[in-house]
């Protein structure tokens, strides 16, 4: 907005109008043949003005009004002509329904719209520009969502605050505050949206009635309608491992082939399958997942291929998941809980094309392609009979293998890094600095449930964090005393050479000292040299660091 003054007026202590000059060459012929009138008369009585909460209404024109006190107690009225463009901004401003404020970089008020001032119980008629935020909000500095974003020059998104404002109305709000930046790159100031409850009371029913005008118009092509968050870009890795399933995952994303993904529990495969189907020709359908681990057998053959009246006590008629899925993808997570005579059933579908619902004979075309995925290793499973090799060959025309972390710990940083930038807006004070004990804790530990368990540890650490600051004391304690366990005591001659005294220590037990065996003898045959032996058991390095502490292997 210009900070040209148009017009100055000068009054006397009595406040009437001594002197008039204009600044613009804007102004009508007619305008200032009107201004040259108003010299000699009180204020309160100049013609064709209306004066109210620092703006001037004279005949179609708008003037926002700045005042100067004279030393001889006189005043001086600065007018400056409010543009067409500030006039229906704040226009659309007021017609809004949720609370929106504008702050300087300073954290002073510039504009409440009508919501807001609504909301705080502020009369419409008050003017509230240039009073600082917190004389009108009772809320801890550090803690204020505008104010956190001036600091921080960073976006807080979706922050519940619950707070009094100094008329004593308690309000309990979702809050948004995006910091501006001028192209200088100094900070012009903030936008904060507020909502409280009964706002959203008011939006639903008419956003409700426009989703249903635009479903009832619109075709799903056109309605972009998508049920999938993630892409292969969102995955976070640079590691070979890593790059090396990724790029499987793009150039199988392309292909309508089925691709089995195998990985630990938390490695991510779901994010492989939504970002497999993001880039694949089947993109504008949509994409079901079905944890096969999730459904009891009696009910999952129902929940698959859909049921019809009567079939059993209480059936309706009901399509299944994978007719949901037609012309588009289907991922069956945990395949492998899934029992034998169900992969016999799902092994026909993929074969002949056709479905049939339970207790129905009629059969239903579907179009399907099919992304699985396996929490274990799938040839072990194969050769166990848990997976059946017909229905494997069919779902694995390519095999994406996600690593666990611990074998790609040098993708560490950057996950941690990605996940404190992602959460920090959730938290009062974001995350800025890392200790050394912090990062030696996180590289020490083995990781059983993933980049899941990483990211759990990592929010459980970051609300208990002071001054943006990780330290190991934010670690929840349970995940310190995982991170250092007790050295297992190295087995004996008699542990080795007696069955019975093995069995007693129960199966833990003995894969323990059958894996500290291995690898000592492989440590010792590799003359001590942590490179050659983890090239010689097929681990990464920073496994066998981590099995080398384990066990204390000197």
């Amino acid at each position: 907005m210009s900070e040209l003054i148009d017009i100055s007026l000068l009054l006397d202590a009595n406040s009437v109008v001594q002197q008039i000059q204009t600044h613009s060459e804007t102004l009508s012929a007619a305008l200032r043949e009107g201004l040259s009138k108003w010299v000699g008369l009180p204020l309160d009585e100049l013609p064709q003005v209306e004066r109210s909460n620092g703006t001037w209404h004279l005949g179609k024109h708008r003037f926002q009004e700045q005042q100067i006190s004279l030393p001889r107690g006189g005043i001086c009225l600065l007018l400056r002509l409010e543009t067409r463009k500030e006039y229906l901004a704040e226009a659309a401003l007021d017609l809004m329904t949720d609370s929106i404020q504008l702050y300087g970089p300073d954290g002073s008020i510039q504009f409440f719209n009508r919501a807001t001032k609504h909301l705080l119980d502020i009369p419409q008629e008050d003017q509230v520009e240039g009073q600082h935020l917190l004389d009108l909000f009772l809320v801890d500095e550090a803690f204020s969502t505008t104010l956190t974003a001036l600091r921080t020059k960073m976006p807080v998104r979706n922050r519940f605050d619950c707070y009094k404002s100094t008329s004593g109305k308690d309000l309990a709000t979702v809050n948004a505050s995006y910091p501006v930046i001028g192209e200088d790159g100094s900070l012009l100031g903030a936008v904060t949206l507020e909502r409280d409850i009964s706002m959203l009371r008011r939006q639903l029913p008419e956003l409700q009635y426009i989703q249903r005008v635009l479903t009832s118009h619109l075709s799903n092509a056109l309605l972009g309608e998508k049920n999938t968050r993630y892409t292969l870009d969102d995955l976070v890795g640079s590691s070979p491992q890593m790059r090396e399933a990724v790029d499987t995952a793009r150039r199988m994303a392309l292909k309508n082939v089925n691709v089995l993904i195998q990985g630990e529990t938390g490695t991510g495969k779901e994010l492989f399958a939504q970002g497999i189907h993001a880039l694949s020709s089947q993109r504008n359908g949509k994409f079901v997942a079905v944890n096969c681990a999730a459904f009891p057998e009696s009910l999952i053959e129902g929940m698959l291929f859909g049921t019809v009246k009567g079939a059993f006590t209480g059936s309706v008629d009901k399509p299944g998941l994978i007719e949901a899925a037609n012309h588009g993808t289907l991922f069956l997570d945990e395949l492998n809980s899934m029992s034998l005579s169900m992969q016999a059933k799902l092994l026909r579908v993929l074969e002949e094309g056709t479905l049939q619902r339970v207790g129905s004979t009629k059969d239903i075309c579907v179009d399907i392609r099919v992304l699985s995925a396996c929490n274990q290793e799938v040839f072990a499973l194969v050769e166990a009979g848990t997976l059946r090799r017909d229905l494997f060959y069919r779902l694995s025309s390519a095999m994406i293998e996600i690593p666990p972390l611990r074998e790609r710990m040098e993708d560490l940083e950057e996950l941690v890094w990605y996940y404190v930038r992602e959460r920090s807006s959730n938290f009062t004070c974001p995350i800025e600095q890392i200790q050394p004990d912090f990062w030696e804790s996180l590289r020490q530990y083995s990781w059983p449930g993933n980049v899941r368990e990483l990211f759990h540890i990592l929010e459980c650490s970051i609300s208990t964090a002071k001054q943006g600051i990780l330290r190991r004391d934010d670690f929840p304690l349970y995940f310190l005393r995982h991170t250092f366990p007790p050295t297992p005591a190295p087995p004996t001659a008699a542990d080795c050479t007696n069955p019975e005294l093995l069995f007693k220590k129960g199966l833990d037990g003995m894969v323990r000292i059958y894996e500290q065996q291995i690898l000592s003898q492989a440590y010792e045959a590799c003359g001590k040299n942590a490179t050659r032996t983890a090239e010689l058991l097929k681990i990464s390095r920073q496994s066998f660091q981590y099995y080398r502490k384990k066990y204390g292997l000197s």
